[in-house]
């Protein structure tokens, strides 16, 4: 009877024990399974929106401003990374732009999908949407290499119990106390385990279970170090690229993009919008190294400037731009004063590179309202500029808003154009005023706009030459005028500014040009001397080289610009052509009768014939030739027309 109860209370504790051994390695495997799986997904998902929230600014911008080459451009940067399986840009629920890695396989569903909206700039307004398609491999390999080291572990804490049950079953009376205190055993919790004092295999495993509670309290403790140290470096990780995207990285100052979060998030302020004149001839003589220590000498200025008042905040936008945002508003004439006083502080400082001084000036925009404040600011720091003083406080009255997108809208049109061949030659003849006869025509740029209007150039030949198309423009003129009077026993002149001539590329083409048509003894090259004629050397290069070619150059709006009878001598020179503002009152206005003299009886001694340009009326066309001009025109005899065929 004893042994049969011996033999069933010792089966009752091996399986209690193993009971409790399997309830344990289920509960230390499900838990710490369900934990860290929560951490690497939180983990990977985290990277996915960082990245697609760190891209949304740039997306944006290039949708708004219709950039498609720059979406996909960036769409593919991010596919470098190999996490990034594909990248799908949305505009207005249409899809624009879909870049997919080699990875990519359709029809799979275990990856993570991010979606971010994509807002308009400077506006809560949604304009589409960003879809990240992001690998879940990394997520994959760390829960299963977990799952892996857990599994093991499960099964060495099993092994250890079953080993340890039997060695209990034939030591059953000396360790059930040790049996008993085991019965409510947790891994993370310390529990008292009976000494016994024997000599024996008993009391080693005394000894043994007091040390592996002290190993299980350490794995524990271990774990939970794991949960917090991953947490960590996510948090690290994310305050790193928070860093990143909100800091300028030569100044360690905020940015544009902070700028524009710290105005979201203030009820009220003002703003303004520092910008150093003229700072690329600094770079250009001293190097980028003198601008970049300058720069970073003149933040650090700034900032002790205004440490101390904890309501103002300094940014560093860009390049030689910085920022003063006030979250408290001062009163108007304080603000003003401040701004006043930050010019003369600054034009007072004096900067050090290699022995040199080194003084700067600024330019300041302010607005006194945060609603668009920089947009309004830098309004007002252009119009400063333009009109060269050092301090303009934004006024609805500069209306720029307006001019930015009517410009925004000519750079569409204007690529339209071009891409749908609808810029071209209007010609516009030239008279002998003795003959009365037709000697050559001026080729003059247009645009045919979509309802079929004749657009003049003066309404985008400034956006051509601030998105670099100028060259192009030039390019279709020179070709379409060659082919056009290729047959025509007719002279024409095409104009051609500085930048032209020293473009190797449009040189190059007209070369090509005029060889192709057979027109080198027919061309007219104009050169706007309004533009002012400061290389004369490279300029009197493509004067001889297309003079050597059989051309002619003409000196175009002569006496409008800053030149003298001096280059004349310096250039190889056929004709002039005297500006409208000579011409226009030329029948009333005895000065301008005196300089069209001087020009004229100074141009014979050089033998160059002389052009009168915008006659418009008799009386005019009667002084000019009075005056001895050999050449006439202007709306009074011709106006500019799509063929000549009439006055041949």
């Amino acid at each position: 009877m004893k042994g049969s109860e011996t033999k069933s209370l010792s089966s009752k504790i091996i399986l209690s024990i193993s009971l409790i051994s399997l309830f344990v390695g289920i509960v230390i495997f499900t838990v710490f399974e369900n934990i860290n799986r929560k951490a690497f997904y939180d983990v990977e998902i985290e990277k996915a929106k960082i990245i697609a929230s760190t891209i949304e600014p740039l997306i944006a911008l290039n949708i708004f401003l219709d950039m498609q080459n720059k979406i996909d451009q960036l769409s593919q940067q991010l596919i470098i990374n190999p996490n990034i399986l594909s990248v799908k840009v949305l505009k207005n629920n249409e899809t624009i732009s879909v870049i997919k890695s080699k990875k990519y396989k359709k029809n799979f569903t275990d990856v993570f999908v991010v979606k971010k909206d994509i807002f308009q700039p400077n506006s809560k307004m949604k304009i589409g949407s960003l879809i990240l398609t992001y690998s879940n491999e990394n997520y994959k390999k760390l829960t299963q290499k977990y799952e892996k080291y857990t599994t093991i572990l499960v099964i060495v804490l099993l092994i250890i119990f079953i080993i340890l049950s039997l060695y209990i079953k034939s030591l059953l009376f000396p360790l059930r106390k040790i049996a008993n205190s085991l019965s409510d055993y947790s891994p993370n919790k310390e529990i008292d385990i009976p000494v016994v004092e024997q000599n024996n295999e008993i009391g080693l495993i005394s000894y043994a279970l007091h040390g592996m509670q002290e190993k299980i309290l350490l794995y524990s403790k271990r774990q939970k170090d794991i949960n917090k140290y991953l947490e960590e470096k996510v948090n690290e990780k994310t305050l790193e690229l928070t860093n990143q995207l909100y800091t300028n990285a030569l100044t360690g100052l905020p940015n544009r993009l902070n700028l524009l979060r710290i105005i979201n998030l203030s009820p009220d302020g003002a703003l303004l919008i520092i910008n150093i004149d003229d700072f690329k001839e600094i770079n250009d003589f001293f190097g980028q190294v003198s601008g970049d220590s300058i720069l970073v000498e003149f933040s650090s200025r700034l900032k002790k400037m205004f440490d101390k008042k904890g309501n103002i905040i300094l940014n560093h936008l860009s390049g030689d731009e910085f920022a003063l945002l006030f979250t408290e508003k001062p009163t108007l004439e304080e603000f003003i004063q401040i701004a006043q006083e930050l010019v003369y502080d600054i034009e007072k400082m004096i900067f050090y590179y290699q022995n040199s001084e080194i003084a700067i000036r600024v330019s300041i925009g302010g607005t006194y309202q945060l609603d668009a404040a920089l947009e309004k600011a830098d309004i007002a720091l252009k119009s400063a500029k333009r009109n060269r003083k050092s301090f303009i406080l934004y006024d609805e009255k500069l209306n720029v808003e307006k001019e930015y997108k009517e410009n925004i809208d000519w750079v569409a049109k204007l690529k339209k154009a071009i891409k749908e061949d609808k810029i071209v030659p209007y010609f516009q003849p030239i008279f002998d005023n003795n003959s009365g006869k037709l000697v050559s025509c001026e080729s003059l740029i247009r645009l045919i706009d979509d309802e079929g209007n004749v657009i003049s150039p003066f309404k985008f030949l400034t956006i051509a030459k601030k998105i670099r198309l100028y060259g192009e423009l030039t390019k279709i003129m020179v070709r379409k005028s060659c082919e056009y009077f290729e047959n025509i026993d007719c002279d024409f002149s095409i104009n051609l500014s500085v930048d032209d001539m020293l473009d190797s590329d449009v040189v190059s083409y007209i070369k090509y040009a005029i060889d192709k048509y057979g027109v080198s003894k027919k061309v007219i090259f104009e050169i706007l001397e309004s533009e002012g004629i400061e290389n004369y050397e490279e300029i009197a290069s493509f004067v001889n080289e297309m003079k050597e070619l059989g051309c002619r150059v003409a000196i175009d709006d002569f006496g409008s610009g800053y030149s003298s009878f001096e280059y004349l001598l310096k250039l190889n020179i056929d004709y002039i052509k005297i500006d409208g503002t000579l011409i226009k009152n030329l029948d009333t206005d005895y000065n301008a009768q005196i300089v069209v003299e001087t020009i004229v009886d100074f141009t014979k001694k050089l033998e160059m014939i002389t052009i009168a340009e915008f006659v418009h009326n008799e009386e005019v066309f009667a002084k000019v030739k009075e005056l001895n001009v050999n050449r006439t025109q202007g709306f009074y005899l011709a106006q500019p027309q799509k063929e000549i065929d009439k006055y041949l």
